[in-house]
């Protein structure tokens, strides 16, 4: 089976590091690639096999929503699943948009670590299932 690849989408330095350290240290079997802006996760999904990303919603230009939409809209992205993670749209109204936008999950911060482990497990062990 093929090394998985998740893409973790978040403008802030810290938040970037404290997931690639966290996936990777739970996770042998998956490559964690950065991008600090939806614009560079666009980029990433066009040159990379990306098998989940996670995804911040409050970032400078082009927020995590409008990138959920454009990567449901290309045929190229449009299967890959979405984890909206974000500290600062908590509402019910804000989880419903990331729902109907595709997500396959929307989870807010503060997150326990074993919760967010569990459902990137959930998520790549559907992935591996459906795709490969």
């Amino acid at each position: 089976m093929k090394k998985l690849t998740v893409l973790a989408v978040d403008d802030v330095l810290a938040n970037r590091i404290s997931l690639q350290y966290l996936i990777e240290e739970y996770f042998d079997d998956i490559d964690v690639v950065l991008a600090e802006s939806g614009e560079e996760a666009l980029k990433i999904t066009y040159t990379l096999d990306i098998d989940l990303i996670i995804l911040d919603i409050q970032m400078p230009g082009m927020d995590g929503f409008e990138t959920a939409q454009y990567l449901k809209s290309n045929p190229k992205t449009t299967n890959i699943p979405v984890i909206f993670l974000t500290a600062a749209f908590k509402k019910e109204e804000f989880q419903q948009k990331g729902f109907e936008i595709g997500a396959i999950d929307y989870l807010t911060k503060p997150i326990e670590e074993s919760v967010l482990l569990d459902v990137i497990a959930n998520s790549l062990a559907w992935v591996s299932e459906t795709r490969y």
